[in-house]
């Protein structure tokens, strides 16, 4: 049985702050490994195209800050979103500020992601620094 991973939870826990902060409704996140992803968190598309680029680019400016493995696929996301490297530079570096703003949320729905999977109702919760039901 597959495990959840800190470095994972932390990663898609950047998507999951920075996409909820920008209005985007979170469906579902997790640090448990699936089919061909190591984690995910998914934000149906719609809405602001800019709140998808910085959501995406989330977990590129995490990874840049911890020194970690750029997740190549979060990365050719947001080529494919901004289609300029100067898009793709300041997507991150906006996507960056949102996460040292957001760090204590960051913190909270990281722990979370290494209990269980998040839908979108956990969310306020957690930013309200509730802890969630033991039900999923």
């Amino acid at each position: 049985m597959a495990e959840r991973s800190l470095l994972i939870a932390q990663h898609e826990a950047a998507h999951v702050v920075v996409g909820v902060a920008l209005g985007l409704r979170l469906h579902l996140a997790s640090a448990l490994p699936a089919d061909d992803c190591l984690g995910y968190a998914w934000f149906p598309w719609g809405g602001s195209s800019l709140g998808h680029a910085l959501c995406t680019a989330a977990g590129v400016a995490w990874e840049v800050a911890v020194g970690g493995d750029l997740h190549h696929a979060d990365l050719a996301d947001l080529r494919r979103i901004q289609r300029s490297a100067s898009g793709v530079r300041c997507a991150v570096r906006a996507a960056a500020a949102l996460l040292t703003t957001l760090g204590p949320v960051h913190a909270r729905v990281t722990r979370a992601l290494l209990e269980r999977d998040l839908r979108g109702q956990d969310i306020a919760s957690l930013a309200r620094g509730e802890r969630l039901s033991d039900g999923e």
